[in-house]
């Protein structure tokens, strides 16, 4: 059972805030890191495999940690786990600032990727728990702005921090980060459910049986991963089109990943406004039908040789609907379970992380290093969460 104090105003704001650097801390864990990985590998004399190997045990523990914090938070309540999980990646991050091992520093990033964890899944229990779904719209896509431009912004921070200092200091920021973020949790985030039951792990499995039981729900988190698929193509494809094809350096590309990212800012904004006057469903359908058409216009383009600002545009307004699709699937399948936020969140995020996951290593292995190669691996996705959607109106 949830709690119905309503949120307005200045309370309101601050919930957001504190939501968005919760959903931000592992995300930053990363991508703050990602410029560091060859002074990581020199420092520690290891070898390219290992370097990496950190990346890939952050990104597993991840994904396995939000199975864990989301029937957790259900049972103990959202405050509890959130904390436990914080401080756990507080005291990993210090470890792996003072650590001399490769080996040793990378299950210590496991640690901090189990511990950041906790405020992705919990960051969206809360939402639930707090507002109905027409606020909850809203909330989210405020959310993921605020949540989305650090991480966007990380390397260029990781990369000024290594200029002036060691890649230790990457781990010594996310440390004090970590300790300002528990500062929030303790003395500004009130307990949003007064859930309080007996912890077994039958009840745990009977919650995600319960919750996978429910197709509607299963619809969205698809809809939703499949959409972060095509997000995650871009981010590990977008360098090597944009530098290596059409020859931008590397500042440009930069500020052209910043433009693209401000296109997901001002969308998100525009729908946490319409999300007090149309349906979330419609809303999501809309946005949806607009990236296959803006993917298909960037694949003609590339196809047809029609140069850098046909890609570009296509580009721009695919990144610009996921401010729609994402903050709207993720309410959708979220109202399925008020009384088990947690366990909703959990499979809500290890859906996106992993189907995302697969296609940014699909685009890496098959070296999506072209255009045409790239805008098709991001169609992919689009056309198979339009049929989906397709299909489920037509099923009515």
């Amino acid at each position: 059972m949830q709690s119905t104090t309503k949120i307005h105003g200045f309370s309101k704001f601050k919930l957001i805030i504190v939501l968005a650097f919760m959903s931000s801390i592992a995300p930053l864990s990363t991508d703050m890191y990602l410029p560091a990985l060859s002074h990581v590998q020199s420092s520690f004399a290891a070898s390219e495999f290992l370097a990496q190997l950190s990346l890939a045990s952050f990104f597993i523990a991840f994904a396995l940690g939000q199975l864990i914090y989301g029937p957790l938070s259900d049972t103990f309540g959202r405050k509890i786990p959130l904390i436990i999980g914080i401080v756990l990646f507080i005291v990993s991050s210090l470890g792996c600032v003072l650590v001399d091992n490769i080996y040793v520093f990378i299950t210590l990033r496991f640690f901090e990727a189990l511990g950041g964890c906790a405020g992705v899944v919990i960051a969206r229990a809360i939402v639930n728990d707090s507002f109905d779904i027409k606020d909850a719209a809203g909330v989210y896509a405020l959310m993921m702005v605020f949540s989305s431009l650090a991480p966007m912004l990380s390397p260029t921070f990781g990369g000024i921090l290594l200029e002036y200092f060691s890649w230790q200091s990457i781990f010594a920021v996310l440390f004090i980060l970590g300790i300002l973020l528990l500062c929030f949790i303790i003395f500004g985030l009130r307990e949003s459910t007064i859930t309080r039951i007996k912890f077994s792990h039958k009840a745990t499995m009977d919650s995600y049986k319960f919750v996978f039981k429910e197709p509607i729900f299963i619809l969205y988190c698809l809809l939703g991963a499949l959409s972060s698929a095509v997000l995650f193509a871009y981010i590990t494809g977008s360098s090597f089109v944009f530098i290596g094809y059409f020859g931008l350096n590397e500042m440009q590309y930069g500020l052209l990943f910043g433009i693209n990212a401000f296109a997901f800012v001002l969308f998100a904004n525009i729908n946490a406004r319409l999300t007090r006057s149309f349906e979330c469903e419609n809303l999501l359908k809309f946005a949806l039908f607009a990236m296959l058409l803006a993917l298909i216009m960037a694949s003609f383009g590339a196809f047809m040789k029609l140069g850098f600002w046909v890609f570009e545009i296509g580009i721009f307004i695919t990144i610009g609907t996921l401010g729609f699709i994402l903050p709207n699937s993720t309410t959708l399948a979220m109202a399925r379970f008020k009384d088990h936020s947690g366990t909703a969140s959990a499979v809500l995020g290890v859906m996106q992380f992993g189907l995302a996951g697969v296609i940014a290593f699909g685009v890496g292995i098959f070296e999506a290093n072209t255009p045409l190669f790239l805008a098709l691996v991001m169609l992919l996705p689009c056309v198979i969460a339009v049929i989906l959607l397709y299909k489920r109106t037509h099923q009515r």
